[in-house]
């Protein structure tokens, strides 16, 4: 068992340094003679420039070292341990207000998150050693208002906190239950199924009694999803014709698409749709990091909606009373064995740009985190 409750190989690692990153990686983090435990500095990861009608590039962000501040009342200093790397993060580097409901600007800590350490308190709630959940940032530490960070949930893998209970899993309940409603007597799509989202959704419509077809890219994955998640069916879109191949596995039409991409993959998919089918969209990661959101890649087939009397909807959050709701199921889930998920971790904070690119080119595998430093 690792330090996360899982067997070691449910984890991957990506362990090589660019040269780049090694220079980077030497200037480690400097402490004061008076407290040897406590950094007076910090590293983080900020926004140098927009990037705009350009896919992403490491110089759209600069490497700095900050001052660390002493700590005020009701206050905690976060190590970091893990950051989730997150797509729609991407949006937030246009720096404009139409992309994104969080505007962000030259100067500003990349926003993220995920499990950290405290190292110092000044709230009554928090001592020096208590694992927290924490917006860090792209950063080695963070000072935080104790209000801001919260413990991991108990009875529950520590991972489990980034991998399903928190934005992925809630967005893959929302999409699938709330808005998709699905039923056993569906057939279900869900693109990008073998990543940190599609999967949980993909399970949730296979506990319901589903038909689920998965879409992902490369044999690994599908062989992932057929064998692993036990999906009813799997589409590689890099060897194969997805609106082709779905007319042979959905003769009937596709009753609920949950939607990751977008694009030309959507435009597969709607195609494909029985009447009265319902779109839940999640996300939209083939424009995400698109050279112009102008370029062509946009969905041509909406049409398909008024053919086929469609629903296509999108959301950001549950009502509230339904989120305990959901996390009472991704328990149940969990403890049945039938709630399965993957991490792939870079090592190092000085990587994150690049571990950061690897979610647009599809290299990664699972919940794609950067690993700051040791738990303990």
């Amino acid at each position: 068992m690792n330090e996360f409750g899982e067997h070691p190989n449910s984890r991957r690692k990506f362990l090589g340094l660019s040269a780049a990153a090694a220079a980077v990686s030497a200037m480690g983090p400097r402490f004061s003679e008076a407290q040897s435990s406590r950094p007076t500095e910090r590293h983080v990861w900020v926004i140098a420039r927009p990037a705009l009608d350009e896919e992403f590039k490491p110089d759209v962000l600069r490497w700095e070292t900050r001052p660390l501040p002493a700590l005020k009342e009701n206050q905690v200093l976060v190590r970091t341990v893990y950051i989730g790397m997150e797509p729609s993060v991407r949006n937030m580097l246009r720096l404009d207000d139409v992309s994104t409901p969080v505007q962000m600007k030259v100067g500003d800590v990349m926003p993220g998150g995920g499990i950290g350490v405290i190292e110092e308190s000044t709230s009554p709630k928090y001592k020096k050693g208590d694992a927290v959940l924490a917006g860090t940032g792209w950063a080695d530490y963070a000072a935080l208002d104790a209000a801001f960070v919260r413990p991991p949930r108990a009875g529950v893998p520590l991972e489990a906190n980034m991998t399903v209970f928190n934005h992925i899993g809630i967005a893959a309940a929302t999409g699938m239950l709330h808005i998709g409603n699905v039923q056993a007597s569906d057939t279900v799509v869900v693109s990008s199924a073998a990543g940190a989202t599609g999967s949980i959704a993909a399970q949730i419509a296979k506990g319901a009694g589903a038909h689920v077809i998965g879409i992902a890219g490369g044999a690994d994955k599908c062989k992932y999803l057929t064998d692993e998640l036990k999906l009813d069916a799997a589409i590689d879109y890099k060897k194969e014709n997805v609106e082709e191949s779905l007319k042979k596995l959905a003769p009937k039409g596709v009753t609920l698409f949950f939607d990751n991409v977008g694009g030309a993959m959507m435009d597969a998919v709607l195609m494909n749709l029985a009447p009265n089918a319902r779109v839940a969209i999640c996300g939209q990661i083939a424009l995400y990091n698109s050279g112009n959101r102008n370029d062509g890649q946009g969905v041509r087939n909406l049409m398909q909606l008024v053919f086929r009397t469609a629903r296509m909807e999108g959301f950001l959050n549950p009502p509230p009373e339904r989120r305990p709701e959901f996390e009472a199921l991704f328990t149940r889930l969990l403890n049945e064995g039938k709630l399965k998920t993957r991490t792939h971790i870079v090592k190092g904070l000085e990587k994150a740009p690049e571990a950061f690119n690897m979610l647009f080119t599809g290299a990664n595998e699972g919940k794609l985190m950067v690993e700051v430093s040791p738990l303990s």
